[in-house]
């Protein structure tokens, strides 16, 4: 699944790409979904580009 540019700069890989870890902290303490393409943990679908729920 592609996602647009515009979204992609908060999402969680382009986060980890420019070191924003306290923000990754942050999106990610209490996950609800996994991105499908990179396997990143998040809080909310709309921080992943292929959001997946967690089992």
């Amino acid at each position: 699944m592609a996602c647009s540019p515009e979204l992609h700069l908060m999402h969680m890989c382009a986060l980890k790409a420019q070191g924003a870890e306290d923000e990754i902290a942050c999106l990610s303490a209490s996950p609800t979904v996994k991105c499908g393409n990179c396997g990143a943990l998040s809080n909310s679908p709309e921080n992943v580009c292929n959001p997946v729920p967690l089992d």
